[in-house]
């Protein structure tokens, strides 16, 4: 890669690059090479050409000899706790379906939806809710012209619904939620503490959560809500006679969320099989580092670090370095909209606010403090607009538009705001537009769009502080 590229896709110049090329390379006192982790979160996983751009900084990390060693290495921080084994591809194929884009287009009959708020969450959010309601009212129009207690009469005005157009949802999750007013059938789900839960953090350590209380009403874990979907599917199919396609709902027998666990993670993972409930529990909160490489003196023994011995997960034990030039903005219409709009609508979570405010809706301490989502904003490019703290403006473009309260931000550069994601008075993505890379990864990062008041500071947001949320090391 050359210094050029580097720098157009970290955004430091080039004689940064070199700087820190330096540094990384000199050694420290005692004649050491220098060690360096190389960190990255969501601004990289879902910003702009994002596979080239995560295999640039690994391709940095191995040509400095940092993976393998004390001290060195690649790593995505932070990000959801997972601990669960991937099943292979083969089913969705490369690239997968776009299935925002197919919703749009009147595709699909049933929409399985799984603790996602597309609503809030989805790019070129504004045409995906319009087309969405249109579509699962028309199912529900139809059903609701159906006497009560007829249920092969409500089969047939779903099925009839659905090939005129309609759309049956599903929704899957632990709290009410903005797609869910759009869904038939709701299925109510447990998190963690109501079931028990195995998860891994970014440095590959693996635990468990036991459960410690109940779920509320019937709610299960999502693992055995699928099983008894495969479950139903199985027996419909049979009866139907189509063996073979019922064949392929086989195996779901779960009956708690270890079965799933023993299933999957046990039968599957690399050193799974030295790894159950019991061991996870005898090791605490500390957890094990994966992969698991045996059991000893009643613990498990995991890995503290992976590659020490040069030898990597390839044919012939050497790493692979991808092929990474800087492509430019690979999303279709993002240059497009770059050269139309004014200002850079950067966006992401905060720490002041739990994920997409799913719980926080009900937190009358985190909703008195966000009436609205902020975004932040360079206190001169405010000026430029006629807008003072805590007014309310308009974020448009030609994906569609959204309302914020202005956050002056000093530190922002000209041009560059940062507006708080899937907020529920002010959704983000409504700006997003629907373009992603040839491998489907949306780029929710690079949106450009223009900023106007829409009102001084409404009674609901004068009581707040808008001093820096930064925190000076």
């Amino acid at each position: 890669m050359s210094i050029e590229d580097a720098a157009a896709i970290t955004g430091l110049s080039p004689k940064d690059i070199v700087k820190a090329a330096e540094w990384i390379a000199k050694p420290k006192e005692g004649g050491k090479r220098r060690r360096t982790m190389f960190g990255y979160e969501k601004g990289l996983i879902w910003g702009n050409d994002n596979y080239r751009t995560n295999g640039a900084l690994v391709n940095i990390a191995l040509a400095t000899g940092n993976v393998g060693q004390l001290g060195g290495g690649v790593v995505r921080l932070g990000g959801h706790q997972e601990g669960y084994v991937r099943p292979g591809d083969s089913h969705v194929g490369k690239p997968a379906a776009y299935v925002d884009k197919l919703l749009i287009e009147g595709k699909g009959g049933v929409h399985h939806i799984w603790a996602c708020d597309h609503y809030k969450t989805t790019l070129n959010a504004l045409q995906y809710k319009t087309v969405y309601k249109k579509r699962t009212d028309m199912v529900k129009d139809a059903m609701n012209a159906v006497p009560y207690g007829d249920r092969q009469a409500m089969v047939d005005a779903i099925v009839a619904a659905i090939k005129a157009g309609g759309l049956f949802s599903v929704d899957v999750d632990i709290v009410p939620t903005k797609i869910g007013e759009a869904a038939h059938v709701i299925l109510p789900a447990a998190t963690s503490g109501e079931m028990n839960l195995t998860s891994m953090n970014g440095e590959r350590r693996m635990r468990i959560t036991e459960r410690y209380m109940d779920p509320p009403g019937n709610a299960m874990p999502d693992c055995l809500i699928a099983a008894r979907l495969a479950n139903h599917m199985e027996r419909v199919l049979r009866e139907a006679g189509d063996t073979a396609y019922a064949d392929q709902f086989k195996g779901f027998d779960w009956k708690t969320e270890e079965d799933a666990f023993v299933d999957g993670y046990v039968g599957n993972a690399h050193g799974g099989a030295h790894v159950s409930y019991e061991r996870l529990r005898a090791m605490g909160t500390n957890g094990f580092q994966e992969p698991a490489t045996g059991f000893e003196d009643g613990r498990i023994v995991g890995t503290a670090r992976l590659y020490t011995d040069g030898v990597f997960s390839t044919d012939d034990g050497k790493a692979r370095f991808m092929d990474a030039p800087w492509r430019g903005l690979q999303a279709p219409g993002k240059e497009e909209q770059k050269a139309k709009y004014k200002f850079l609508i950067n966006n992401g979570r905060a720490n002041l606010v739990w994920q997409s405010a799913y719980y926080d809706v009900q937190n009358e301490l985190v909703m008195d403090r966000w009436p609205y989502p902020f975004i932040e904003m360079n206190p001169d490019d405010m000026t430029g607009l006629g807008v003072k703290e805590g007014d309310l403006v308009e974020v448009f473009n030609d994906a569609g538009s959204t309302q914020a309260m202005a956050y002056p931000t000093p530190t922002a550069r000209r041009g560059e705001t940062f507006m708080l994601f899937a907020y529920p008075s002010g959704v983000q993505g409504n700006v997003v537009n629907a373009g992603t890379n040839e491998l489907i990864i949306p780029n929710y990062k690079q949106t450009w769009g223009d900023i106007r008041k829409i009102a001084d500071a409404p009674e609901g947001v004068r009581h707040l502080s808008f001093k820096s949320k930064e925190y000076p090391a």
